[in-house]
């Protein structure tokens, strides 16, 4: 495998639940009566965080960010991924009491981008796919929280994660969601709030995902007022979003 491959393979397997998402979706009567939505949807606290990826030998090839946009006074939040260029951004909507999930393709640089609504559900406990940690005695400071790491291996994927007590916040709203971790681990087997996350391949090729800020006072709305939706043709693992 050549560089550019290896450095291409983190994003793509990313991006993947994102395409099996899309593969759902097809053309429907607006506004069916099995998908519902808001018109608007309003935030008004914001989580950042960043998605590093490096080459073989620590070399950082590509920097992403991503915000997380959700409610003091509620259940809903948003996940935004900043493209880099024009029509390359997405955001993804969780309607806590719709059951649904509102994905915004092709955003930023004044680009007309696509939108989607599809229905969730929630998968049982026992079907929720866990991924095992194991504990360190490691500890350190991250934004001044104190966090504890713990290790994983899944497959040929191994690395660490920084999880720590003192955020009463849900996963749902931080990095451990935002950069796609859960439509693989809807879950971990310890408690606590993730702050940081590596993978590792055994080819050397690495992605660090890092919590940059939390809990910021910023307030984002999302017009749908008058949009073209498509809408999904069956439901999928809330996980997958």
């Amino acid at each position: 495998m050549n560089l550019k491959s290896a450095v291409m393979k983190k994003p793509a397997l990313l991006l993947l639940t994102t395409f099996v998402i899309l593969m759902t979706f097809a053309n429907h009567p607006l506004n069916p009566s099995d998908v519902k939505w808001e018109e608007g949807y309003n935030f008004d606290k914001c989580n950042v965080f960043s998605l590093e990826f490096y080459a073989k030998d620590n070399e950082l090839m590509r920097t992403s960010s991503i915000k997380t946009y959700y409610q003091s006074d509620g259940e809903n939040f948003m996940v935004k991924m900043i493209g880099e260029g024009s029509g390359t951004g997405m955001e993804t909507v969780i309607d806590k009491k719709n059951e649904v999930a509102i994905q915004i393709i092709g955003t930023g640089g004044g680009a007309t981008p696509m939108y989607n609504a599809g229905g969730y559900k929630y998968p049982p406990e026992e079907e929720l796919k866990k991924l095992e940690l194991i504990p360190t005695e490691e500890t350190r400071q991250i934004l001044g929280f104190s966090c504890k790491k713990y290790t994983y291996t899944y497959k040929k994927i191994f690395g660490e994660v920084w999880l720590t007590d003192q955020v009463t916040l849900p996963n749902d709203i931080g990095v451990f969601r935002a950069c796609k971790m859960a439509a693989l681990h809807n879950t971990l087997s310890v408690p606590g709030f993730v702050m940081e996350m590596t993978t590792e391949d055994a080819k050397g090729g690495k992605t660090l995902m890092k919590t940059v800020s939390l809990q910021n006072a910023e307030k984002y709305t999302v017009d749908l007022n008058g949009v073209e939706m498509s809408t999904a043709i069956n439901k999928v693992n809330y996980f997958s979003f």
